[in-house]
């Protein structure tokens, strides 16, 4: 039996926190080895066609990606922004639709264009339109890596309570209310559970600014791919890892389907966490 194969880092799953971390450490100089189980790299990258018509399975819209945001200073750093084809979205990159309600809402880019057109809506909610961003604002200067500063004495504002309690805190309007949660499902969770600071990081960089990928997310796992194999990383589909194996502690290595074990130093995972999780208890 040739013995199991050796790498710095493996990660588990090739979606895009995977595929950015491969990308990070193989231009560090890390022997890195990225597995996917599917066919197709990218997780929600992904996507299909009908009838010629491309469709994305989870990456519609991009947030943060002006000059200078958060996400254009990641993506610049690991070679996407200069190859990426990105068109930037119409000043409304949400429009929120409400029952039998016959108004179109619109989420906008740009703080004040974002309260400019709410308040077109809900003019008696002017200032309590303001007061929201306020608070969004608030909570995402509290998380320096969010702005991608490494200041351990920050303040940490995370806000533990539903969005749906904090946004009812500002405003007891239920329309408004359901429009400034209209978006809720971009992170996979309704409004009464999804703690507030995750509703604020994810629709900062929205307002930001909104870009889409033309001809579909796909060409970002496709990027990474080709740049972690330029810089010396492995990536292989097909892959599925089926055991996590551990010594005192520490992971020491991973089973494949078909029977190969891989040894690292580091292990990341990018898998759904109860996955993670299943394969861990099976140890």
């Amino acid at each position: 039996m040739l013995p199991a194969k050796k790498y710095d880092v493996i990660i588990i799953g090739s979606g895009l926190g995977g595929l950015l971390c491969a990308n990070i450490l193989a231009l560090k100089g890390l022997k890195v080895c990225v597995l996917e189980k599917n066919k197709q790299f990218g997780g929600n990258l992904q996507t299909f066609a009908r009838d010629k018509q491309i469709f994305d399975t989870g990456v519609h819209y991009i947030g943060g990606l002006e000059k200078g945001q958060t996400l254009y200073q990641i993506f610049k750093y690991v070679g996407l922004m200069e190859r990426l084809k990105l068109e930037k979205m119409e000043e409304c990159f949400d429009k929120i639709l409400i029952g039998e309600d016959a108004n179109i809402y619109c989420q906008a880019q740009g703080y004040e264009s974002f309260i400019k057109h709410l308040t077109k809506s809900f003019p008696e909610e002017e200032d309590n339109i303001i007061s929201y961003c306020d608070k969004v604002k608030e909570i995402c200067a509290s998380f320096p890596l969010y702005n991608l500063m490494l200041n351990a004495d920050a303040s940490y504002k995370g806000n533990n309570e539903s969005a749906e309690a904090t946004i009812a805190s500002i405003t007891n309007n239920k329309k408004l209310q359901a429009i400034l949660a209209g978006n809720n499902l971009l992170y996979a969770g309704e409004a009464d559970t999804t703690p507030f600071h995750v509703h604020a990081l994810i629709t900062n960089s929205y307002i930001e600014s909104s870009w889409k990928c033309v001809g579909g997310g796909s060409q970002i796992a496709k990027i990474l791919v080709a740049n972690i194999r330029k810089h010396g990383g492995e990536i292989f589909r097909n892959r599925e890892v089926i055991a996590i194996s551990e010594r005192d502690g520490m992971i020491t290595d991973v089973t494949i389907a078909d029977g190969e074990i891989l040894r690292s130093k580091y292990f990341i995972s990018n898998m759904h966490p109860p996955q993670l999780l299943r394969l861990l208890l099976l140890h």
